[in-house]
């Protein structure tokens, strides 16, 4: 009991001294105010953007989207000059980058200190003439980096009204005549969690098809998207699709292209040495057994192969091996034979690079049985990120120990939303209940764990909440305590449908997570709740219930707001409640039958009634809303589950 007693007085006393990072204030207005700077008025509809042409070429990227966004909210699209001119209201820079940042720091309009050896932090600050050639007060936009930089504008396309989650929900963009900056400095901070993002996974058939269909695959005509998501979300870290794909091999801009925007790449937790398995399952006959006692030389070539490819580019190198196409290793493998690979792999890495492994990000993922060698001894270097995961069901399975050494290189957290795995996979749709997210990443967090949280998104449609949520814990999990999580719903709410909806729809959004978190849809069935009791007639009836709030609020909706509002959360509420209703119908059919009653007929018809509904609810998401945007995002199966796995169509059980 003294241990216990000690542990916790530790932990509590850690909380007290973890910083405090506020979130950017709002610093944008649409009505007229006597401070600031006048961006766009109804008298002066035009303006310039003034970025130095030797700026990183992500950054002028995300002013490229920042002109368009504009756009958007105004029909004014702001030109962008290397030059200061009359009109320029806005200053865009870098500290590592731009000759202009340098300019403002000795004219003593910037303080260095606030981004010289930060990372990804942006000052948002009003200035007044700073510059030769500058009248009147000016907007500054400075990073500490690349992505620092990348962040500012996109929290001014943020404050202006553009949702992150415009191009993937849907969220339409409220218009303005004018939009007006508050003096004052602005700015986030430093990202708690150094690497921040997602993981593809479990793509086809709905994923997959989709892209196939609108892109061709998986390239960087669709991974711009994602990349431009991922930053809007102040995220920085990708695990791309790899079930049928080759992130590399497939095309590559992907890679140059994810490096020029900003975004680092990984490899997922069994695709060591920047390879993709598909770029292995494809060449088997090239390389050998995957099997590194019996094929050293194959597996190494492949290993140094992907070294090469990636040289010169941010990326973190997942090292260690599992089984061929993500099996556990063989019965033979001891912890011997992972360290030697990994002792390996290294010496590639230090010859490839011309640099010592350590200057190369790397990280060993304690997935699976990979766990166990962990427990039985096995040494991991102290540069390597260590990837702690859950249980594929949100519960954290493993954290360091509270007054254990730290093991130098940090640690991550793989956690998940979708599950394609024993003893039930989870694909279909939004499962998650962000409070006991939040609970299992604050745990997290206050752990140690805060070199690396990557998600499990599954298809990203229609986990697009949950992601939205991960992201920005990760950025600062000590903006988020259990009395403020209902406020986030409501901010997310009000950030995709404006503020007068917002507190239903958040309501709604609430109670459909609340609902979909006691069993996910494919484990449930006509047995998961008592009859007898009235247990199931009372689950199925709230679903019911919260589908006519959810439909009543779509009703009044403008019409504009009515695709993001079915893909967000009326398909989800409508797709569950019929499911429920169809599972109740389903045991009040077997209740009755073996009653030999003949009211069972009228029950097996409302079965057959809700199975067909299910086929026009997915239809109706992959062929009509946003005018089929997003055909084939609803192919997953998701009824009468016989095993873990999916079926290969749909039957009623």
């Amino acid at each position: 009991m003294k241990k216990r007693t000690s542990t916790v007085i530790t932990l509590l006393i850690s909380l007290i001294f973890i910083p405090y990072l506020k979130a950017t204030e709002s610093f944008v207005h649409f009505t007229p105010n006597d401070t600031g700077v006048a961006l766009v008025t109804p008298s002066s509809q035009s303006f310039a953007i003034w970025c130095d042409e030797k700026e990183h070429a992500g950054v002028l990227t995300a002013i490229s989207n920042l002109q368009t966004d504009f756009g958007r909210v105004t029909d004014v699209i702001p030109s962008l000059t290397n030059k200061g001119r009359q009109d320029v209201r806005v200053i865009v820079g870098s500290y590592d980058k731009s000759p202009l940042i340098r300019q403002l720091i000795k004219a003593g309009k910037l303080d260095a200190k606030e981004l010289k050896n930060k990372n990804e932090k942006f000052i948002i600050t009003t200035l007044h003439a700073p510059l030769e050639g500058l009248e009147g007060e000016i907007l500054l936009i400075a990073g500490s980096d690349k992505r620092g930089t990348i962040y500012g504008i996109y929290e001014l396309s943020r404050q202006i009204g553009v949702s992150p989650w415009y191009w993937w929900a849907d969220v339409p963009v409220a218009r303005h005549d004018a939009v007006y900056i508050k003096k004052g400095i602005y700015t986030d901070g430093e990202p708690a969690v150094k690497y921040r993002g997602i993981f593809i996974n479990d793509e086809w058939p709905c994923m997959g098809n989709w892209t196939t269909q609108k892109f061709g695959g998986f390239n960087s005509k669709m991974y711009v998207h994602v990349y431009e998501l991922l930053l809007r979300l102040k995220a920085n870290f990708l695990w791309p699709a790899m079930w049928n794909s080759a992130f590399y091999a497939d095309d590559p801009l992907n890679s140059s292209l994810a490096d020029e925007m900003g975004i680092i790449i990984g490899t997922s937790h069994h695709e060591p040495m920047a390879r993709n398995h598909q770029e292995y399952a494809r060449n088997r006959k090239d390389y050998g057994a995957w099997n590194y006692q019996t094929n050293k030389k194959g597996i190494d070539r492949f290993f140094r192969e992907g070294i090469q490819r990636m040289k010169g580019k941010e990326e973190v190198v997942t090292i260690a091996m599992r089984g061929d196409g993500d099996a556990p290793m063989g019965a033979d493998t001891d912890t011997h034979l992972l360290e030697n690979i990994v002792k390996e792999q290294r010496k590639i890495i230090t010859e490839i690079t011309g640099k010592p492994a350590y200057k190369t990000p790397q990280l060993w993922a304690l997935y699976s049985e990979v766990l166990e060698y962990y427990d039985q001894g096995m040494k991991i270097p102290d540069d390597v990120i260590i990837l702690l995961c859950d249980d594929n069901w949100g519960n954290v399975r493993r954290l360091p120990e509270l007054k254990g050494k730290r093991h130098p290189g940090g640690y991550g957290m793989y956690y998940h939303v979708d599950l394609h795995g024993a003893p039930r996979a989870y694909q279909w749709l939004n499962m998650t209940q962000i409070q006991h997210m939040w609970e299992q990443l604050y745990l997290t967090y206050t752990y140690g764990v805060d070199e690396m949280w990557i998600l499990n998104v599954g298809d990203l449609k229609p986990n697009e909440f949950p992601t939205d949520f991960f992201l920005n814990m990760a950025w600062n999990p000590n903006l988020f305590t259990a009395d403020n999580l209902t406020e986030y719903t409501y901010n997310f709410c009000k950030q995709q449908f404006g503020e007068k909806y917002a507190a239903e729809a958040a309501r709604v959004l609430s109670s459909y997570c609340k609902y979909s978190a006691r069993v996910t849809a494919e484990m449930l069935d006509h047995r998961t709740y008592n009859l007898t009791n009235g247990e199931f007639k009372s689950v199925a009836d709230e679903f019911l219930a919260l589908e006519a709030h959810a439909y009543r609020l779509f009703a009044v909706l403008p019409q504009e707001m009515k695709d993001a509002y079915q893909e967000l959360i009326l398909f989800p509420v409508q797709a569950m409640a019929n499911l429920y209703e169809m599972y109740y119908a389903t045991a009040m059919n077997r209740k009755l039958a073996s009653d030999s009653d003949p009211r069972a007929n009228q029950w097996a018809d409302r079965v057959e009634y809700c199975f067909q509904r299910d086929a026009e609810l997915c239809s109706d998401y992959n062929n009509r809303i946003a005018g089929g945007k997003w055909n084939h995002m609803m192919d997953q199966t998701h009824i009468g589950y016989t095993s873990w796995d999916e079926q290969k169509r749909e039957y009623n059980a």
